[in-house]
């Protein structure tokens, strides 16, 4: 196989883990969850604090945008991140009022980043038992390949008889995008909410003759109680790890599988 995965021993981009609340937290429990976050955080030398603003989701009514009864300000979220010495971001672990996430970008296996996310939630849950009751849990992965210079068959990585991808793409050479999204129903209080995106685009390097391409594939799953809240959270994010792991097996190739290890 020719193409070259994002790391030197897994494909790996980007980890992205995230809890939302079932509740959101006023302002003073806010308040005490930013200080036990900011003692766990410091653990994993994540010291580097920023603060900003949730998004505000605006109700649309009859196609009209209403601005009236909106709150004074936006929901905060603080982010305690590690960074490289360059000053670039390395993982970061937020909390804001309606969710509380942990990335990465320096993936190195699942029981690593299991245990940076377990020992902040512990934490936390100790000084802050009120987030205890989480409504969904939230794992994504992005990996990546890159081609070498001239590019390659993307079929090559991507399995041309994977069930994730349509039909017609299998027979284009050029560069393609493939979405596909469900809800499947593990039990009557429990939804389960899964996206496969798979691309494959040119790089424009300049100058010319050699072009390289990409291949991203986002895989992500989502458990959501729909009453109440979740019973054990961080089991349910460690049995989504082995359900994505055996999506993207499904994705690509036994070469890549094994260029990999993820047969490991």
């Amino acid at each position: 196989m020719r193409w070259e995965p994002a790391r030197a021993d897994h494909s790996i981009d980007r980890v992205l883990v995230a809890f939302k609340l079932s509740n959101t937290l006023d302002a003073n429990t806010f308040d005490e969850l930013v200080v036990a976050a900011r003692k766990a955080a410091g653990q994993h030398k994540l010291t580097n604090r920023i603060e900003t603003l949730e998004p505000i989701e605006v109700p649309a009514t009859q196609g009209l945008i209403r601005l009236d009864g909106m709150p004074n300000a936006s929901p905060r979220r603080v982010h305690f991140q590690r960074l490289d010495n360059e000053g670039k971001l390395v993982e970061e672990f937020s909390v804001g009022m309606q969710r509380i996430a942990f990335a990465t970008l320096r993936y190195r296996r699942w029981q690593n980043f299991f245990h940076l996310v377990t020992s902040n939630m512990d934490a936390i849950f100790k000084k802050c038992p009120t987030v205890k009751n989480i409504k969904a849990v939230r794992l994504e992965y992005i990996d990546r390949f890159v081609s070498p210079p001239g590019g390659a068959d993307h079929f090559e990585v991507i399995f041309r008889a994977s069930k994730y991808l349509a039909p017609i793409v299998t027979e284009k050479s050029a560069a393609l995008h493939v979405h596909s999204g469900w809800f499947d129903f593990p039990t009557n209080k429990i939804r389960q909410l899964t996206n496969v995106n798979i691309d494959v685009h040119d790089i424009a390097v300049p100058p010319p003759p050699d072009p390289r391409r990409k291949i991203a594939v986002l895989t992500m799953s989502e458990l959501e109680a729909l009453e109440g809240g979740l019973d054990d959270p961080m089991q349910r994010l460690d049995a989504i790890h082995d359900y994505l792991k055996l999506v993207y097996r499904s994705i690509i190739t036994p070469e890549a599988a094994t260029r990999v290890a993820l047969n490991d």
